[in-house]
């Protein structure tokens, strides 16, 4: 039985109402994610120092890497069970929920045993400097732990959204932000535990945050099942191969950074990598501002483009895009008034070389809040028509091709921390490869992208 036939709200409720709906649950859900991170930088940016900082963004390439082999099993799996559901066949969609989370569990677990026996190895690829070796090991052996349960989570996440239970979702991120918040103010602020306090503090609050995401499992309404008994091969296979473009966004995040840190190591040195940590918490929290609306996108498209209803997928394409133009003339204007005194919130008075870097860079690549909602809004849109290589064209692009290339460029051509151009520049050239092909799009498949 299709969604239409049995009424299901995806393609029946208004699609302004349910677009906030989902987008608004998103937003809040990735603004918890946010906060986590951002709790942690400050916390040991004001009371451990600038060397943890620095620790912490030589960390983050490995980070992203098994955060992309996670987004790739939660928005192509989410994508694909969304569209199965649009279909009316729920057992096949429950297959790819068991197999997408029992993926991530053995991927997550084997990265953190190898990185575990060889720290050396990891510490050696990421460049990192012999006196913040100690600082990203402490980190290290309880983030390991960590991470196997947040990505879990983090797929958990996009399943439970997709079958149509944002608000539980939601409610186990925010618990977990929370817990995260307090931890820190308990662990690093009140014990003095450093690094290692902050990421004792991840843990447990991811903890909370799965236990509380458990409860879908009691909902009788709930569609999906968690089914381990036949691995689903094939469809797997569609699943990273539609997952791929948001693989490679988290993937070129993560090159880029190791870029960014190796190249400030060599122009600055590790006060240059603490200035860019604070720089990145904003490009973090705005990227996450963009996702919170896009993933609005995700679950609608796939369902009503499953259910024959182009006209209701181009209603949520039009909504997002003018969300996501307030939100940039939002952030762009937060950074132009303020820009200069957000910096001071992350480290004290006494690192004034610090903080005049960190703001010298935000002056730098603030253009880049103007474009890179719109790409992340035409790549998730071609991911959920499931039209894997146009979005994964606009992926490399932004987030690998153009920004390693034109900072390698303009580090040889301008010795200096000018690179950082290469981000903006980045979005902005991307967002011209993205129009034209929608524009192609348009003429070669007409329908869902029509205006």
């Amino acid at each position: 039985m299709s969604v239409i036939e049995c009424g299901h709200p995806m393609v029946q409720t208004p699609v302004l109402s349910l677009f906030f709906r989902f987008a608004g649950q998103a937003l809040i859900s990735l603004l918890a994610i946010t906060s986590a991170s951002l709790v942690d930088g400050l916390f040991v940016g004001n009371l451990v120092g600038p060397d943890a900082l620095a620790a912490v963004t030589l960390l983050m390439p490995y980070f992203t890497l098994l955060f992309a082999f996670a987004l790739i099993l939660a928005i192509g799996g989410s994508v694909q069970a969304g569209h199965l559901l649009g279909t009316g066949d729920a057992a096949a969609a429950s297959r790819l929920f068991g197999a997408a989370l029992l993926t991530i569990a053995l991927l997550a677990m084997l990265a953190g045993a190898m990185a575990t026996l060889w720290p050396s190895l990891l510490f050696d690829a990421l460049g990192a400097p012999a006196r913040l070796r100690p600082l990203m090991a402490d980190y290290l052996g309880i983030m390991n732990v960590a991470l196997v349960i947040q990505l879990v989570t983090l797929v958990a996440y996009y399943f439970i959204r997709s079958d149509g239970h944002p608000e539980l979702a939601t409610r186990a991120l925010l618990g977990g932000a929370l817990c995260n918040m307090l931890l820190n103010g308990l662990l690093v602020g009140g014990l003095g535990l450093g690094l290692t306090g902050a990421a004792w503090a991840t843990l447990l609050a991811q903890l909370m945050q799965i236990m509380l995401m458990a409860g879908y499992f009691r909902r009788p309404e709930r569609t999906l099942r968690l089914r381990l008994a036949r691995y689903p091969w094939r469809e797997m296979a569609a699943v990273w191969t539609n997952g791929l473009s948001e693989g490679v966004n988290e993937v070129s995040v993560g090159v880029v950074i190791w870029l960014i840190n190796w190249l400030m190591l060599g122009a600055v040195g590790a006060e240059g990598v603490a200035a860019f940590s604070i720089v990145n918490y904003l490009i973090f929290t705005g990227v996450m501002l963009c996702y919170g609306i896009v993933d609005g996108v995700h679950p609608l498209v796939s369902h009503n483009q499953g259910a024959g209803r182009p006209d209701r997928v181009r209603q949520v394409v039009r909504i997002a895009a003018l969300t996501l133009a307030a939100l940039a003339a939002l952030m762009t204007s937060l950074l132009l008034l303020a820009g200069s005194h957000i910096p001071a919130l992350f480290l004290g008075p006494d690192e004034q070389g610090t903080l005049a870097l960190a703001s010298r860079y935000l002056a730098i690549i603030w253009p880049l809040f103007l474009f890179n909602g719109f790409n992340m809004l035409i790549a998730v849109t071609f991911t959920a028509l499931q039209r894997p290589l146009p979005s994964a064209l606009i992926a490399f692009s932004r987030g690998l091709i153009l920004p390693v290339g034109l900072m390698l460029w303009l580090a040889s051509a301008f010795p200096s921390t000018s690179f950082l151009l290469a981000l903006p520049l980045a979005e902005g050239l991307t967002l011209l490869l993205a129009l034209t092909l929608v524009a192609v799009s348009r003429r070669t498949r007409p329908g869902y992208l029509e205006n």
